[in-house]
């Protein structure tokens, strides 16, 4: 797409464009006043659109929507369109690794486009072509896509997300929300570490150097610890390690590791927003000798504790129901997604979805990010 598809409503524009600043003034100040997440923040989404979409082979596809006379946008949706098969999916800037979706602008400017019957109408249009609108990972306080897509369909997410609130601090956290078995456990395994090796040492790392080898060496943890690796693919892991080197100069992103000996045992990565810290990725030894310690949860409590004494009071664990949340008295958060179909191939790529049999699992196979 060359030139961007303008659709022109009675007191809004509608454009698809391929290309956007997200670095520019304009879409700070508009994602400032939204209600968006880190994962649609300046900084991740030219990274996105820079690095993974290009890598993924996919179609950048950014809605603007604008009212008539204004030079600022009143709304952004960042999506993607693939095609597998012979089927269009348009999702949002995600390719696996946006945990939260949403549209960006502020509750009073969405909520009057989507009173607006003849701007929805025209988001679609501007979106064609498609067959599969799937707009996945909406958490409850988000602007409800739906109300801008017709005829969406509106279905839990299989997974959740969680979060603790530190917001009283970080002791009183661990004492009054932390399961009694975790709280003893930390403990146990800090004291052992101490008197078998010596202390424990945690820290940020603030230097670009620092971050590339800490990035190398997840990456070859990760590698030998899990089958299906988000670093297999090397635009991904160039793009995790994107956020992380330009990010920590902002202040928006955080590799925090435990070390002993100058020896890194640990590696968490997790960015930043306003009173939010995100929980992205980690990585530890398995070795023999520190096997009994649980580094990686030893890494999450000073990790939470660190955050909590800076002002991010809410520690999200993001998306996944891995029971070690729940011990940490991580609250539950149910996600949603949003759907759209088009035509009869639409309709079938949205009952695939929805299944839990043989042809969805057919489905992934062929089309590995359909998830």
């Amino acid at each position: 797409m060359d030139h961007p598809i303008v659709s022109t409503e009675a007191e809004y524009r509608i454009e698809a464009c391929n290309t956007y600043d997200f670095l520019s003034e304009e879409y700070s100040i508009l994602f400032e006043g939204s209600n968006a997440t880190a994962f649609q923040s300046p900084l991740w989404l030219h990274e996105f659109y820079r690095t993974l979409v290009p890598g993924h082979g996919a179609e950048p596809l950014i809605i603007k929507i604008s009212s008539k006379g204004s030079d600022h946008p009143d709304a952004i949706l960042p999506l993607v369109r693939e095609t597998h098969f012979g089927i269009r999916i348009v999702q949002p800037a995600d390719l696996g690794v946006a945990d939260y979706n949403a549209i960006v602008g502020s509750e009073e400017k969405l909520t009057a486009l989507a009173n607006n019957p003849s701007v929805a109408k025209g988001i679609l249009s501007a979106i064609q072509p498609y067959h599969l609108i799937l707009f996945r990972k909406q958490r409850p306080c988000a602007f409800d896509a739906a109300k801008l897509l017709p005829g969406a369909n509106r279905t839990p997410n299989t997974s959740c997300s969680y979060e603790v609130d530190a917001g009283a601090g970080y002791d009183n956290w661990f004492t009054t929300s932390v399961s009694k078995n975790m709280r003893k456990g930390l403990k146990r395994k800090t004291n052992g570490f101490e008197k078998t090796h010596g202390k424990l040492e945690f820290a940020e790392l603030c230097d670009e150097p620092s971050i590339v080898d800490a990035f190398q060496l997840m990456r070859e943890l990760r590698e030998a610890r899990y089958e299906a690796n988000l670093f297999s693919r090397p635009e991904v892991f160039e793009f995790y390690q994107n956020i992380a080197v330009k990010g920590q100069r902002h202040g928006i992103a955080s590799t925090f590791v435990s070390k002993f000996e100058d020896r890194i045992l640990s590696i968490d990565f997790g960015v930043r927003h306003k009173s939010r810290f995100l929980f992205l990725l980690g990585a530890f030894y398995e070795e023999q000798d520190f096997q009994r310690y649980s580094l990686g949860l030893l890494g999450l409590n000073e990790l939470i504790r660190r955050e909590a004494e800076a002002g991010h009071t809410i520690f999200d664990f993001t998306i996944g129901d891995e029971p070690y949340k729940l011990s940490f008295g991580a609250e539950q958060i149910p996600l949603t997604n949003i759907t759209v179909t088009s035509g009869p191939i639409g309709r079938l790529a949205f009952t695939a979805y929805q299944s839990r049999g043989p042809f969805r699992r057919t489905l992934k196979k062929l089309m590995p990010k359909f998830s």
